[in-house]
């Protein structure tokens, strides 16, 4: 075996020749002060040593041949040479994580990630054309990065692990460099939704883009996890960001795993397989029902190729004031408002997936067609969306109707029976025109589905569909008011029992209170508060607006139809089966009556709250829980439900404990005495609390 040293390339003699090569220090003359700054300004490029290699050289030196004793496990000593030096190189890997050049490699990397930030912000927000100057400055900072720290990224070792340091670093611009990928796919598929086609199938160009961008992103997304998962960065200034950061790319990929895993129930939503039919359910809030507000239309629309091919527009009396099966009204809240049951009261579940089964079978049995899905739509997320379209147009008013003016005007011209006895909900059908009109501006497509999904997370937009693969999409989504009671919950149920459109001056609070006893007692105390808010001003704000629109036709039964009467409400109260009432204030123990719900199969109490114009009452009722809480460490869930529809509660939850409180989830609002955890919230959507005692 011979042994080449490549010495460099060949110099002309005449040429002053300061060093041999190169690649050789001759230090044998230098002192030791003086040898010890000589090491450190030599590196050792290893890539440069395998690329001179391959390249012919000025000249080789044959130093000498290896006689065969001498090889194999003769070359120890060069082996733990070798080993020694790779030792070396290591430490001084994890030595200059601590230096200027290690710190700006990180510090650039850091910056590529606030610039991927912006861009990812700018695809959202639509801002066209700046997401790629941040995707293009993120790539520059990504390869400064990588210049910076190449000497750290130089590890070659099957012997030795990469210290943990260098390996951070290196996963950090990894993942980089996959981000800006995925940034790529993210403005491309961008690009693709902007230019839907006209005409052909819309699905299969989704489904297009799916394939082309979003399922590779999602792919490379898991890869970014899997690098990220393994970064440490405890012994620098960047730990906290990065770990936010981190937890944001989870959530993002989770987001695309989910679309991967649910492409096919979307694209069988639009119509891909075969044509859909849905029933869009025009639920008014202003009047509650226990599954939403009340149903006075709805829209039935078919979609093939998720392209809207057909809707029809329907006073629900249409088809129930023709329907003769005399089936008694299944809740007692509802008997004295009608005589039988039919459509327009179907949605008398929180769960949606059973009031909009009732709702499809009443729309069959009453002479209507069969329906894939349901949709039931608040009079609130109406609102709403008339907040990003922009106002309306109304051909028959001559003037556009706005988000702020949109509950009043309906709600008067219908009950006024403006456009006459047999069509009083025309209004309704042109705004529904005009609305799907709005909806082929695609800037306003991405404002409005984004706020579509905030109504959804409200309950104020919900759905249903009876192949299962889209249900199990609905359900992952939180569509379908679907809840599962626990240990410890609370779920108040509103029903508008006085015939009017009161509930939308309603202001109600609801403080919940938990104690938990020195012996592991548990009492809880639930107080509400209603506030009946219509006055002499809100009157004349209504007259003022409907008289723009040319409507003067007043009379009081129109006005206490509108508001201006008293609010009779049924609230229903469930609390975890087997509460036993301590006691109560505002309402009489036996004017609270109970209950049993066959369709949750649980009980509850009921009381009902008259309130008149100007008003206000509140009532409370204390109870022991039928279970103790106990042990050294113990994790206290508590679950709050909201109603569908329902809207202006601000609600409290309380709790008072002897025991030690070590954390909680969501994070409380500052401590009030008595209280050792407080949390103060609008009552949106479902609470999840998490308390852990000592």
């Amino acid at each position: 075996m011979n042994l080449k040293l490549d010495i460099g390339p060949e110099i002309l003699a005449e040429e002053e020749l300061p060093i041999a090569s190169e690649h050789l220090l001759n230090l044998k003359s230098v002192d030791g002060i003086k040898k010890t700054k000589a090491h450190e300004n030599v590196t050792i490029n290893t890539k440069e040593e395998i690329k001179s290699q391959r390249t012919p050289s000025g000249r080789i030196c044959i130093v000498g041949e290896i006689s065969p004793d001498k090889q194999g496990l003769g070359r120890i000593g060069m082996i733990a040479s070798a080993v020694f030096l790779i030792v070396l190189l290591n430490l001084g890997q994890v030595l200059f994580l601590g230096k200027t050049k290690g710190k700006e490699a990180l510090a650039s990397a850091a910056e590529a990630f606030t610039s991927l930030k912006g861009a990812g912000q700018s695809v959202i927000s639509g801002e066209n054309g700046s997401e790629m100057i941040l995707f293009d400055e993120a790539q520059q900072l990504f390869a400064e990065a990588e210049e910076k720290s190449k000497f750290l990224l130089v590890h070659q070792s099957e012997w030795l692990a990469e210290p943990a340091e260098v390996k951070s670093l290196r996963n950090i611009l990894d993942s980089g460099t996959l981000i800006a990928e995925v940034g790529q796919h993210l403005a491309s598929a961008k690009t693709s939704f902007e230019n839907l086609p006209k005409e052909g199938s819309l699905t299969e160009y989704l489904n297009q883009i799916s394939i082309n961008d979003l399922e590779p992103a999602s792919a490379k997304l898991e890869e970014i996890n899997a690098l990220l998962a393994k970064v440490d960065l405890s012994t620098t200034d960047y730990e906290t960001k990065f770990i936010d950061f981190r937890e944001k790319v989870k959530a993002i990929s989770v987001m695309f795993q989910m679309w991967v895993e649910n492409k096919d129930a979307v694209l069988t939503m639009l119509g891909n397989r075969y044509p859909q039919r849905y029933l869009v359910l025009l639920m008014n809030n202003d009047e509650m029902r226990p599954g939403g507000g009340f149903i006075g239309s709805f829209v039935l629309v078919d979609l093939n190729d998720g392209r809207l091919t057909n809707y029809e527009f329907h006073d629900v009396y249409e088809y129930d004031g023709i329907y003769q099966n005399p089936i008694e009204v299944p809740i007692h809240e509802l008997k004295a408002l009608s005589r039988f049951w039919r459509m327009r009261d179907s949605n008398i579940s929180p769960d949606f997936t059973y009031s909009a089964q009732k709702a499809a079978w009443f729309l069959e049995q009453e002479g209507g067609p069969g329906v894939d899905g349901v949709i039931g739509v608040n009079l609130s997320a109406m609102q709403a969306m008339l907040e990003e379209t922009g106002p309306l147009t109304v051909p028959s008013l001559g003037k556009a109707i706005s988000a702020e003016t949109l509950p009043t005007l309906l709600s008067t011209l219908v009950e006024s029976k403006y456009y006459g006895v047999g069509s009083p909900k025309q209004i309704l059908n042109e705004l529904v025109k005009s609305f799907l009109e709005k909806l082929k501006n695609t800037e306003i497509d991405r404002k409005l589905a984004a706020r579509v999904m905030l109504e959804a997370g409200k309950k104020q937009i919900l759905a249903y569909h009876k192949f299962p693969e889209v249900q199990s999409l609905i359900t992952q989504l939180h569509l379908d008011g679907a809840f599962t009671l626990s240990d410890d919950y609370f779920m108040p149920i509103f029903t508008n029992i006085g015939a009017n459109k009161s509930d939308r001056y309603m202001q109600t609070s609801i403080n919940h209170d938990t104690q938990i006893l020195t012996d592991g007692g548990v009492v809880g105390t639930v107080s509400i508060s209603r506030t009946h808010t219509f006055n002499a001003s809100t009157l004349s704000w209504i007259k003022k607006i409907t008289e723009e629109y040319g409507f003067t036709k007043w009379n009081p039964d129109l006005e206490k139809i509108l508001g201006n009467a008293a609010n009779k409400t049924g609230i229903r109260i469930y609390l975890p089966e087997g509460s036993r009432i301590l006691s109560t204030s505002g309402v009489l123990r036996d004017d609270l009556q109970f209950y049993y719900d066959p369709l949750e199969e649980v009980s509850y109490f009921y009381a009902e709250s008259i309130v008149n114009p100007g008003e206000s009452k509140s009532f409370s009722i204390q109870y022991a829980l039928p279970k103790s809480f106990n042990g050294n460490f113990t994790e206290y869930n508590f679950h709050v439900y909201k109603q569908p529809g329902l809207k202006n509660i601000d609600f409290t939850k309380t709790f008072t404990s002897e025991r030690s409180l070590l954390s909680s989830y969501p994070l409380p609002n500052p401590p009030e005495e008595p209280f050792d955890y407080i949390l103060k919230n609008s009552f949106e959507s479902d609470l999840d609390i998490k308390l852990l005692y000592r």
